[in-house]
């Protein structure tokens, strides 16, 4: 895609086929104007001399030069020497221009013509013969028409209203062409001949030529900024220019060069006597001359297309530089010190002085209208600008709230307060990155500290455990030594669990373990974690009372950590619950989540709160004479979260309440 886009031999192919396209489709479209206007003439006809067009030009000639002769316009009398009959008039210069020479006799025998007087024109008699002896000539007299021009014969202009005026004119009348080469017919019979020759197949070449030009200006614009080997949009010395400067070099030089070319068409159209070379030679100066107007205004095009494109345009502005020249000197001055309220209030004041002038000025005339219209333009972009900005910021900031610090604001895209308050929450937002990524690594050091001291105790801790064992064998008589030994046995194996849940709590708390997520019969556990210690709680003298709905409920969880949570609360109990007492186990649906709560009386007072008993290595006991880590309820709730499960600890004076929750699976029927 990027080599098509800055592919110099498609541009150029591009460039040099628009110009040839327009040119197509503005002859095309001429045939087609034409051979719609005059379709009769075109087909089967050869020049244009045996057009209508050219017979309606001719006839509406005569027409005027009839009323214009009866008014008596521009009537200087002549008198020719050594004529013996009435004076001719030679000065028909409203005939208009000299493509016709025509002469007319009124009732009284006096004649009128524009025909140059020579030798052979001196007489009457001469003058009717001068014109019958032209290539096309019309001649009126005694009520009767005689011509060899098809379309000017009495049965195709009978009912002509020009002609009926002519009759009642009076005038005898004696019309020709006085040159059928001379400059506008030289134009007219190329015009008819490229009119006659691409007539038929217009429409399509039409078509054509205005899907290739789309596709050749889609191209260009396309390609428009890209370059080989360079990323993005680039601009060239041109671009950096002001664009007003531009757009005023720009119009001068397209009004200059349209007012030669309008010129030039003049030029060509005025002249009486044109030859084919000078025609040629005009048309050829057209061409050129159209050649530099499609340059000067390509290139104009171009440096707007990649500004646009850049969006430099606006920026590349002196009105911008002006305004921010302005902003910059004058916003502090005024706006400093001053807080919200009074902003809003000069901002709104000046709105409303603005746009009373506007409107007051939209009464007397249409421009002003146009003004108020782009004022309200900017008024609102600069409002969609602030709301969009203020929309980016908050998004930010819940964003942020949430904790995802990531994807900063683009400071571009903001301005004035808006673009210091992104700024500051990148800042913010970087800080609290980093002091998140602190943390994390932290604490990923305390857990690879804790898993890596953990095994390194337990390989020394399995000797220990082992030579208590062989020394245990061994018959020892003495009584001390021997209760040595079960002092060790005991603290060794303490060790050994607890380096045991110190690794467990490690990889529960780092979400480091491999889940296998099944269906669970949830009463089913829960019967078979009390069966495991209705022995220790008998010893206790503690008391279980259930309360199990009658269906059956199913969740989402791992069968094995959903067994080592419940154990953990289980064990909690057993060991800190009130001797001779009674533990409540329930299980609740509501609505689509299922509760497991579990409630007892500690024996020791509850003199901690809920946020320190949730944290590693704390017991309900505070001289830690009871065993155990202090690790099983942090290991039960970071394995519940894993499993996407809510584990909640309430405490009311001696009261110790946990709350399990897990949403609950549909059973299968």
């Amino acid at each position: 895609m990027r080599e098509i886009q800055s592919s110099k031999v498609l541009k150029t192919i591009c460039y040099c086929i628009i110009p040839i396209l327009v040119l197509i489709i503005i002859v095309n479209a001429f045939s087609i104007t034409y051979y719609s206007t005059y379709q009769e003439d075109i087909d089967g006809k050869t020049t244009y001399f045996e057009t209508e067009r050219f017979a309606e030009d001719l006839l509406s000639t005569i027409y005027t030069s009839t009323r214009r002769l009866s008014r008596n316009i521009e009537n200087q009398t002549l008198q020719m020497d050594g004529v013996e009959e009435e004076p001719i008039e030679y000065n028909l210069s409203y005939v208009g221009t000299y493509s016709y020479e025509i002469l007319m006799i009124d009732k009284d025998g006096k004649a009128y013509t524009n025909i140059k007087k020579t030798v052979q024109t001196d007489t009457q008699e001469e003058l009717e013969q001068y014109i019958k002896n032209k290539t096309y000539n019309w001649v009126y007299e005694d009520d009767k028409i005689a011509t060899n021009i098809e379309k000017m014969s009495y049965d195709n202009i009978a009912y002509s209203y020009m002609f009926e005026e002519i009759k009642d004119s009076g005038y005898k009348i004696y019309a020709c062409v006085k040159n059928e080469d001379i400059g506008e017919f030289q134009i007219y019979n190329t015009m008819y001949n490229i009119v006659s020759q691409t007539y038929q197949s217009a429409p399509s070449v039409l078509v054509i030529s205005a899907f290739l030009l789309v596709i050749a200006c889609i191209y260009i614009i396309f390609s428009i900024g890209h370059k080989k080997d360079e990323e993005g949009i680039y601009t060239d010395s041109l671009d950096k220019v002001s664009f007003e400067i531009v757009a005023i070099i720009s119009g001068t030089l397209l009004t200059f060069e349209g007012v030669v070319l309008i010129t030039l068409f003049k030029i060509i159209a005025d002249i009486t006597n044109i030859t084919a070379s000078m025609l040629n030679t005009g048309i050829i100066s057209c061409i050129l001359m159209g050649i530099v107007i499609y340059v000067t205004l390509a290139i104009t095009l171009i440096t707007i297309i990649r500004r646009i494109k850049a969006k430099i345009l606006w920026k590349n502005t002196l009105c911008y530089k002006f305004i921010k020249w302005v902003k910059r000197n004058t916003t502090d001055l005024v706006f400093k010190d001053i807080n919200t309220t009074k902003k809003l209030v000069l901002v709104f004041g000046a709105f409303i002085v603005i746009q009373s002038i506007l409107i007051v000025a939209a009464l007397s005339g249409f421009i002003y209208v146009l003004l108020l219209l782009g004022f309200w333009y900017i008024l609102f972009r600069i409002l969609l600008e602030k709301f969009t900005g203020m929309n980016k910021i908050r998004n930010k900031i819940d964003n942020m709230y949430k904790g995802n610090v990531d994807n900063p604001l683009n400071e571009e895209e903001f301005k004035g307060e808006q673009k210091e308050i992104a700024k500051e929450l990148n800042d913010i937002s970087g800080g609290l990155s980093n002091a998140i990524n602190e943390a994390m690594k932290s604490e990923r050091l305390k857990t690879e500290l804790i898993t890596n001291v953990s095994h390194d105790i337990k390989t020394p801790l399995t000797s220990i455990i082992n030579y208590v064992d062989l020394m245990k064998n061994e018959n020892i008589e003495n009584p001390k030594v021997q209760e040595y030994l079960e002092i060790l046995d005991n603290k060794s194996q303490r060790l050994k669990k607890l380096t045991e849940d110190l690794i467990e709590a490690s990889k529960a708390s780092s979400g480091n373990i491999k889940l296998t997520i099944e269906k669970l019969n949830l009463k089913e556990l829960i019967k078979q974690v009390r069966g495991e210690f209705e022995d220790k709680f008998e010893k206790r003298g503690l008391t279980i009372i259930e309360t199990l709905p009658e269906e059956e409920i199913y969740i989402e969880a791992d069968s094995r950590y959903m067994y080592r949570v419940l154990e953990n609360m289980y064990v909690n109990i057993s060991k800190y619950a009130l001797e001779n007492s009674r533990v409540y186990i329930d299980v609740e649906k509501e609505n689509d989540t299922a509760k497991v709560i579990l409630k007892n009386i500690s024996k020791d007072k509850l003199n901690i709160s809920v946020d320190e008993l949730m944290q590693r290595f704390v017991r309900g006991d505070s001289a830690r004479s009871t065993e155990g880590s202090g690790l099983g309820i942090s290991i039960a709730k970071s394995l519940t979260e894993l499993q996407n499960g809510k584990f909640d600890i309430y405490l009311d004076g001696d009261l110790f309440k946990v709350v399990i929750e897990f949403k609950i699976v549909v059973s299968e029927l």
